[in-house]
C-alpha cells in the first residue's frame, strides 16, 4: 500500500496497513474517479444479467459504423474480458476503522441535490491522467486528451440527467473545465446543473448551454436513452445512454468515438426469512458502468469502468429498513492500439441506513477494502472506491425505499393465517372460540415472527368480545385469540387484527376472521298458463289441445362449497291441469308429481355495498302425462288409424299417448338458448334486496312462452331466505 499517500490519512507500513481516517472521510474530497467498466460475471440474478436481458443495442443499432472499427472494438473488449476474472476475497482484506466523529458523506443533507453536489464532482474526469497508467491513456489518446477527457463529463452529466428524470428546479454543480480552447474555456467555462423536484424524487443533472466547435465536422448521433423496468418481483430500472461522433472529412475523416453508460439499482419487493435468526433479507443489485472507445490515426483506445455490487437490506419487525450491506466490486480497464492493457479490480464492504422520511442515505460506513497491493495501490483509486461506494448507496437507497412501500401496503407480501379458518365454525350464543394466528409469506408460507395487534370486533366493536387486543406469534407458537359470540347473530360476527413484520404487513380484509355465515333457503314458485290451440282438422272434426295451467314450488336448502359457492338440491312439486275445451277430439296435458330442483353453484353477497346474488339452478323435468279424448262416432278412417298407432282407439275411448312437454317444455322452451352448459344450469342475476324480514334477496321473471298460435305466459319468483337458525338475529350488518 506504499503507493497511497500520507496526505490521505493512510501510513505507509509494509505488511497491516490500516485507513487511519476512513475512506468515508475521503469521500468528502472532490476527487475524480479513474477507472473503467468491464462484464464481470454478474451477481445479478439471471432474469436481471447485464449479458442477457439487458445487453445493450448492438453496434450498428446505435450508429453504422466502419466494419473495421466495430472489428476492432469488438477485439479490444474481448482482451479486456480476458483480463477481467474478478475480485476474490483472498483473506488479506483491509479492516477499516470508523471514527464516529468523521464526517459523513449524508450526513446533515436533506435533498438529492445535496448528495450529488458532494459526490458528482468525482465521478467525471479530475484525475483521469493521474498516476502512470493515466499518464499512459493520456499520451495514447494525443492531442484531443482534454477534449475527450471533457466530453466523458458532459456525458456522464447527461446520461445522470435521463437515468433520474426531468423538470427541475436549478442546483449548480461545478466540474473542473478542460482547456481544448483557452478562449472558448474562458467565454463559456464548463459546468453541471444539478436539479431535483421533491425530497423523494430523482435529482437531475443537465448540462448548460456551451457552444460546443467540437462537434464541427463530426456526425453526433444521440438516441433516445433506453429505460428498462426491473422483473417482476422487484422495483428499479435500468437505463442506458450511448452517444457516438464520427468524423467527416477532410479535417476529422477517420476518427470515430463513442460513450455509454448504464445504470442499473434494484431491490425486491418482499423480503424473505433468512437463517437461523429468520432474519428479514431484501436482495438487492446494483450495476453502474462507462465506456469510452476512441479510434484516430489509425489508433484506438478503450476506457472501461464497471461497478457491481450485491445489496441486503435488513428489514426490522416494524417492516422499515434496519440497515443495507453491501458488497461491491469496482473494475477499472483500459486497452490500445499502442496503450497496454490494464485491468484493476477492488472491493469495499459495509453498510448504510436510510432515512425513512427522505429515502435517503444517512449512516455510511466501509468496513473492509480489498485487492489493495503495495505495488498497485494509487490515491485516485482509494478515492473512486469510496465515491463509487457512495453512489451505490444512493440509487439503491432510493430503490429500498419504494420496496419498503410496497412491502408495507396491506397483504402484498404476507397473510394472515387463523386456525381453525375463517368462516367455519357455527354460530352458539354467547359460545368462546379460540383461534390460533400467524402470519405467513405469501411465496413459500414461511411462517413469519409477527406482532399482532388492534384486535377489534366486527362488523362493529362490541359485537362479541375479542381478547387479547395485541399478541406476539413465533414459528413454534402462534398467537391465541379468543373470540366470544353474541348472544343473537349479526352478520360477519367475528374479529380483525393487524399484523407488521419483517416481512411485511397484513390488515383489515385478509386479515378477518368471522362465523361460518347463516345457510340459506332458496324458494322457487312457478307459473305457466298456456291456452288450447281450438280448430276445425283437415277431417272436418272439431279439436281442441295442448292447453294446460301448471304451478311448480320447490324449496332448496343452500351450503356454501369452496369451488362452486352455494349449491343444494331439494324436492319440486308440480301439478298440471288441462285447459282444453269440450271438442270431437281433445288433446289433453294434466299430471302431478314431484322431481328434484338442483342450485349447482353461484354466489351471495349480502353486505349493502355491493350487493349481489347470482345462482345457477337447475329445474328437474315435470313428468305431465299427454292424452287424446275422442268422442265422436263419425270419426274418419285415416284419423282413426293414426290415433292406433299411438294406441287409441277412435270412438267414445280415451288413450294415454305418453311423456309431454307441460311446464318443463315451456320453461325451458323460453331460455333454451342461456342454458351454461359448463355451470350445468340457468344462470339468474339481478335480484332485489329485501331488507325488513327473513328475505334476503326476491328475483320476478315474466316471460312470453307463446310457441306459433298459441298463447302462453309465465311467471316465476325466486326468494332468498335465511335457514332458520336458533339465536339468528335477521338485522342487518351496520
Amino acid at each position: 500500500m506504499a503507493g497511497i499517500p500520507a496526505a490521505l490519512g493512510v501510513p505507509t507500513g509494509r505488511t497491516s496497513v490500516r485507513f487511519r481516517i476512513s475512506l468515508v472521510l475521503v469521500l468528502l474530497v472532490t476527487a475524480a474517479c479513474g477507472g473503467e467498466t468491464k462484464h464481470l460475471p454478474s451477481s445479478n440474478p439471471p432474469e436481471y444479467d447485464p449479458k442477457q436481458v439487458y445487453t445493450a443495442p448492438p453496434a450498428q443499432s446505435r450508429l453504422a459504423t466502419p466494419s473495421m472499427t466495430t472489428t476492432e472494438l469488438e477485439s479490444l473488449r474481448s482482451k479486456l474480458d480476458a483480463l477481467e476474472v474478478g475480485r476474490k476475497t483472498t483473506g488479506n482484506e483491509k479492516k477499516v476503522p470508523f471514527d464516529p466523529n468523521s464526517p459523513q458523506p449524508f450526513k446533515g443533507l436533506t435533498t438529492p441535490c445535496e448528495i450529488l453536489s458532494r459526490l458528482a464532482p468525482s465521478l467525471g474526469s479530475a484525475q483521469l491522467f493521474a498516476g502512470h497508467e493515466g499518464a499512459a491513456l493520456k499520451k495514447a489518446l494525443g492531442q484531443e486528451a482534454g477534449e475527450v477527457a471533457r466530453r466523458m463529463d458532459e456525458q456522464l452529466a447527461e446520461g445522470l440527467k435521463h437515468s433520474l428524470g426531468s423538470g427541475a428546479a436549478d442546483c449548480p454543480i461545478s466540474v473542473r473545465p478542460h482547456q481544448s480552447s483557452a478562449q472558448i474555456d474562458r467565454v463559456h467555462p464548463a459546468r453541471v446543473v444539478l436539479a431535483h423536484t421533491t425530497s423523494t424524487s430523482p435529482f437531475l443533472l443537465a448540462q448548460t448551454a456551451i457552444p460546443d466547435t467540437s462537434q464541427d465536422g463530426y456526425d453526433v448521433n444521440k438516441p433516445p436513452m433506453r429505460r428498462d423496468n426491473a422483473p417482476a418481483g422487484w422495483v428499479g430500472y435500468k437505463t442506458t445512454d450511448i452517444m457516438t461522433r464520427i468524423g467527416k472529412p477532410p479535417r476529422t475523416e477517420g476518427i470515430y468515438e463513442s460513450y455509454e453508460m448504464v445504470i442499473a439499482p434494484k431491490a425486491k419487493q418482499c423480503p424473505h426469512l433468512e437463517g437461523p435468526d429468520l432474519k428479514g433479507i431484501a436482495d438487492g443489485t446494483f450495476e453502474w458502468s462507462f465506456v469510452m472507445y476512441r479510434r484516430a490515426m489509425g489508433q484506438s483506445v478503450l476506457y472501461r469502468r464497471h461497478v457491481v455490487a450485491t445489496l441486503k437490506g435488513e428489514v426490522d419487525d416494524n417492516a422499515k429498513i434496519k440497515q443495507v450491506d453491501f458488497d461491491v466490486t469496482v473494475t477499472l480497464q483500459h486497452i490500445g492500439t499502442e496503450l497496454a492493457p490494464y485491468s484493476q479490480s477492488y472491493g469495499s464492504r459495509g453498510h448504510f441506513t436510510l432515512d425513512h422520511q427522505t429515502s435517503l442515505p444517512q449512516e455510511f460506513k466501509i468496513i473492509t477494502v480489498s485487492d489493495f497491493s503495495e505495488a498497485g495501490a494509487q490515491a485516485n483509486d482509494a478515492r473512486l472506491i469510496g465515491t463509487l461506494t457512495a453512489l451505490v448507496a444512493y440509487f439503491s437507497g432510493q430503490e429500498y425505499y419504494r420496496a419498503q412501500l410496497y412491502w408495507n401496503h396491506p397483504n402484498t407480501c404476507v397473510d394472515i393465517v387463523f386456525n381453525p379458518a375463517t368462516k367455519t365454525q357455527r354460530f352458539a350464543p354467547n359460545k368462546s372460540y379460540q383461534v390460533k394466528t400467524e402470519l405467513h409469506t405469501k411465496k413459500d408460507q414461511t411462517v413469519v415472527p409477527t406482532k399482532f395487534k388492534e384486535a377489534r370486533e366486527r362488523p362493529r366493536e362490541g359485537n362479541g368480545r375479542v381478547s387479547p387486543r395485541e399478541a406476539d406469534s413465533q414459528p413454534a407458537a402462534p398467537a391465541m385469540f379468543t373470540y366470544q359470540a353474541p348472544a343473537t347473530r349479526v352478520r360477519h360476527s367475528g374479529f380483525r387484527v393487524k399484523a407488521v413484520s419483517r416481512a411485511g404487513v397484513a390488515e383489515t380484509k385478509d386479515g378477518e376472521w368471522e362465523l361460518a355465515p347463516a345457510d340459506y333457503v332458496l324458494e322457487f314458485k312457478s307459473h305457466i298458463v298456456q291456452e288450447p290451440l281450438n280448430l276445425v282438422s283437415g277431417f272436418g272434426m272439431q279439436m281442441s289441445s295442448n292447453g294446460f295451467d301448471a304451478h311448480v314450488q320447490a324449496t332448496v336448502p343452500l351450503q356454501h362449497t369452496e369451488d362452486r359457492g352455494w349449491v343444494g338440491e331439494g324436492a319440486m312439486q308440480y301439478a298440471t291441469r288441462t285447459l282444453t275445451q269440450p271438442a270431437q277430439c281433445e288433446i289433453r296435458i294434466q299430471g302431478t308429481g314431484t322431481t328434484t330442483f338442483h342450485v349447482n353453484g353461484g354466489s351471495i353477497s349480502s353486505d349493502p355495498e355491493p350487493f349481489a346474488v347470482n345462482l345457477i339452478i337447475l329445474p328437474g323435468q315435470s313428468g305431465e302425462v299427454l292424452e287424446t279424448h275422442c268422442t265422436s262416432g263419425n270419426t274418419p278412417e285415416k284419423l282413426k288409424e293414426l290415433f292406433a298407432t299411438q294406441g287409441v282407439q277412435g270412438g267414445e275411448v280415451h288413450g294415454e299417448m305418453g311423456k309431454a312437454g307441460g311446464w318443463s317444455g315451456a320453461f325451458n322452451f323460453s331460455r333454451f338458448r342461456t342454458f351454461n352448459m359448463a355451470k350445468k344450469g340457468y344462470e339468474i342475476g339481478g335480484w332485489t334486496s329485501v331488507r325488513d324480514s327473513d328475505v334476503i334477496a326476491k328475483k320476478t321473471i315474466t316471460v312470453n312462452c307463446s310457441i306459433g298460435l298459441q298463447t302462453c305466459q309465465e311467471e316465476t319468483t325466486l326468494t332468498l331466505k335465511l335457514a332458520d337458525e336458533p339465536g339468528a338475529s335477521t338485522s342487518p350488518a351496520r
